[in-house]
């Protein structure tokens, strides 16, 4: 089986390369991003591969890892690089919230024009199936846990990008009979996330750098944190689930506080023999959930798929991981 991954050298693309490797289905992995915001160097610590600064001479590569530098807005090639594929997991998006509001054209670009075109040729070159990374960020601010037949009303432009997506995977799975899943991540963290401004790469950051550790609002604001290794396996199931028109929620059901969370880095940090630095509270962020988690279990029950890995486990195994790879 041949699996394409968009945005696939970031930090859910580079654990589930990890992960996919380990998978002998799994015949060549093909990679494609334009490195604006990644780079090639969680890659090299997993695997050998094969890299492409444009889409010529791609195809005749036998490495089981391809690398193509290229950008999700150009159609033609994402028409060219879906032929001969199996299955597209198409993670490439400008994540998070901030940047929707600071510059909503950007993210709409990538999010909702950029995805439509691996739709798309995932329609024209008859691809199996097409997973879609989407987020919680599509219900709003609603009382969790929000189950799936919520009413998505989100309150930022990036929760919006999502829904355009949603509705056209599920549009394009009964129009032209491809199957599509729709996996709404929680918050992920975990290895493979130096360069992501998340919660708690961005706690774990701080303290290695003796910089103040941000919390934005009160710290009451909840989460729901789900470790990166556990997210890539719902991604592998969601591959070979036979139905069409999935929509499932990846997520350990469980609500953290920010303030609990940072309980949990600093009692593992002791652990290690590492300075707390000072706790700095700002202002909430505009669009910000104030509450958020995802309920799991349509999920658990039709996807046969549940959270492992504890909070404080895998912040723990985040934390070492950075002490071995941050500088």
């Amino acid at each position: 089986m041949k699996i394409l991954i968009t945005g696939g050298l970031g930090f859910i693309g580079s654990n589930l390369v990890a992960y996919l490797l380990k998978k002998k289905k799994i015949s060549q992995i093909l990679i494609v991003d334009n490195l604006s915001k990644s780079s090639v160097k969680y890659l090299e610590s997993i695997t050998k591969f094969k890299f492409f600064n444009n889409i010529k001479d791609y195809k005749k590569s036998k490495s089981r890892v391809v690398v193509v530098k290229a950008n999700v807005i150009d159609f033609k090639i994402a028409n060219i690089l879906t032929k001969n594929i199996d299955s597209i997991v198409h993670l490439a998006a400008e994540s998070g919230i901030d940047i929707s509001i600071s510059n909503p054209r950007e993210s709409f670009e990538t999010n909702v024009i950029g995805t439509f075109n691996y739709l798309e040729s995932a329609r024209l070159n008859n691809v199996k199936s097409f997973i879609f990374a989407s987020s919680g960020s599509v219900f709003g601010d609603v009382k969790p846990p929000m189950i799936e037949s919520y009413p998505r009303i989100p309150i930022a432009p990036y929760g919006s990008s999502k829904l355009s997506i949603e509705s056209y995977c599920e549009t394009y799975s009964k129009v032209f009979n491809i199957k599509t899943t729709i996996l709404r991540f929680s918050n992920a963290y975990g290895l493979y996330s130096s360069h992501k401004k998340s919660v708690v790469a961005n706690f774990i950051k701080s303290i290695l750098d003796n910089q103040p550790i941000i919390i934005n609002g009160d710290g009451k604001h909840t989460r729901d944190y789900v470790f990166a290794e556990d997210l890539v396996d719902a991604i592998y199931k969601s591959i070979f689930k036979k139905d069409k028109n999935n929509i499932f929620h990846i997520s350990t059901g469980i609500e953290t506080t920010t303030n609990k969370l940072l309980s949990i880095l600093k009692k593992i940090s002791y652990k290690y023999k590492l300075n707390i630095p000072n706790i700095k509270n700002i202002s909430s962020r505009v669009g910000d959930m104030r509450f958020n988690s995802l309920s799991t279990k349509h999920t658990e029950k039709n996807l046969r798929w549940k959270h492992k890995i504890s909070i404080d486990n895998g912040v723990e195994r985040t934390l070492k991981w950075f002490l071995k790879s941050y500088n």
